[in-house]
């Protein structure tokens, strides 16, 4: 697993739509996987929320659990780390 520093290169890296989807799953924390995609389609207007999506999974930003996505632990770690820092 990558450490804090190697997180924060890869918060960085992101472009604006995975941006999005990963502030939507930091919001929400854990979601269906048809209603995140259809609200990320129809009230963010993410073009495809599945590959977004799936792109997150792959960067371990996200992860996908019975029939829902789920914000990653480690991504709630680095935020409440980031969060006691201020």
């Amino acid at each position: 697993m990558a450490d804090d520093s190697d997180l924060k290169e890869i918060l960085k890296g992101l472009d604006p739509e995975l941006r999005t989807v990963l502030k939507y799953f930091i919001r929400y924390r854990s979601v269906g996987e048809l209603i995140a995609i259809r609200e990320l389609r129809g009230l963010y207007r993410i073009e495809d929320p599945a590959k977004c999506i799936g792109k997150l999974v792959d960067l371990g930003l996200i992860e996908r659990g019975m029939g829902c996505y789920n914000i990653s632990k480690r991504v709630l770690r680095h935020l409440s780390s980031e969060n006691g820092r201020r």
